[in-house]
């Protein structure tokens, strides 16, 4: 879980039970307090009161966001935060392959290896392993660079592959790639991903 959930989840709890404790104590109808001069006035009690509450929805909420682990920065609940749409071309896409990032980290241990060329990376899964590229500008993957990675798959013995694009890919890309056992992942196609990951998660919860 995300420590900066839990941190401010713990915060919210530590406010909540402190208002909830003073108004206990000293509301007007306290069991505890036999002092009447040390009542709290009305303004106070409704405060206390209503930040107890305030404090618990609060935490209630971020017991859920450390629940979930929602690893995206700009969005929250499934719905895209104001912010994202100022960023620029190239900030989306740097966003978008941490997105694409995070989610293959999910599924296994992302690094290079020798056995092939240093602009492919290994993803080493609990059953299998995948060859990953990563396209770092932005222009649609095409055919050509599909093939590169076939064959880097079948020199280094990888039976499926990936391929992270923010532009896209190609018609021809595609087709290639279904036979090849090459999934390609693109901004639309990795927000699907995400959504049956998050509901696997959830399922399984």
């Amino acid at each position: 879980m995300k420590n900066k959930w839990l941190v401010i989840s713990s915060v919210s709890t530590a406010l909540g039970v402190v208002a909830g404790a003073v108004y206990l104590f000293f509301a007007e109808h306290s069991l505890l307090l036999s002092n009447n001069n040390w009542v709290l006035s009305a303004f106070w009690s409704a405060f206390m009161l209503w930040t107890f509450v305030l404090m618990f929805v609060v935490a209630l909420i971020f017991n859920v966001l450390a629940f979930f682990e929602l690893d995206e920065q700009y969005k929250l609940f499934g719905f895209a935060l104001p912010l994202r749409s100022f960023l620029s071309s190239n900030d989306k896409q740097q966003q978008f392959l941490q997105d694409a990032e995070r989610f293959l980290l999910h599924q296994g241990k992302l690094c290079h290896t020798p056995r092939v060329s240093p602009e492919y990376r290994c993803l080493q899964g609990r059953e299998h392993e995948k060859l990953v590229y990563m396209q770092q500008n932005e222009q649609v993957v095409d055919i050509t660079q599909i093939r590169s990675l076939f064959q880097q798959m079948l020199a280094a013995d990888f039976s499926s592959g990936i391929v992270v694009s923010y532009a896209g890919f190609s018609s021809q890309a595609w087709i290639f790639a279904r036979e090849a056992n090459i999934e390609l992942l693109d901004a639309k196609s990795l927000k699907k991903q995400q959504k049956r990951h998050r509901e696997q998660q959830f399922a399984l919860v």
